[in-house]
Parts: C-alpha cells; structure tokens; sequence
C-alpha cells in the first residue's frame, strides 16, 4: 500500500513538473528527450490507475485517483499543445 502511494505521488510530481515547464519553458518540454519523458508520463499514469482499478473494483485510494486526475489532464495538456502548434503553424 504504501509503494502504491509513493509511485502514485511520485508520478504526479513528475506530472506537475511538465505542468511547470509547459508554463514556463516550453522550449524545453518540446525536445526530444522532453516528449519522451511527456509521453511515458502519461502512459505510466494510465497503467497504473487501470491495473489499480482492475485489482480492487471499489477499493481505490485519494492517491489512485489524483493520479488518475493528472494522468488525464496530461492528456489535455498534450492536446492543446497540438491544437495550438496546428493553429500556429497554419497561420500566414
């Protein structure tokens, strides 16, 4: 129980650090090395809350789901960043 809680928070400190640099410096984030980290980020949040809530149907933890809550708001975040490189690049 507690492993589970520290990955979980582990994870979504992580999620809020690519919140920081997608607020601060995006240039950054938008490497090579930084959409890895991004992407396997959201992956490994996804992962994690499924396989926790295929092991307990109704027993899920506070910290189960605050990483369920970033893991998908990381989600968002990389979908407006496409929205926003689409309308970027398509201007004159």
């Amino acid at each position: 129980m507690i492993l589970r809680r520290t990955a979980n928070y582990s994870l979504c400190a992580i999620h809020l650090g690519i919140l920081a640099f997608w607020l601060a410096a995006w240039e950054l984030l938008f490497t090579k090395v930084g959409l890895m980290i991004w992407g396997s980020s959201a992956l490994l949040g996804a992962l994690f809350f499924i396989l926790q809530r295929r092991q307990r149907k109704n027993v899920l933890d506070k910290s189960d789901w605050i990483l369920g809550i970033s893991t998908v708001f990381m989600i968002v975040l990389a979908l407006v960043s496409l929205l926003i490189e689409y309308a970027v690049s398509s201007m004159p």
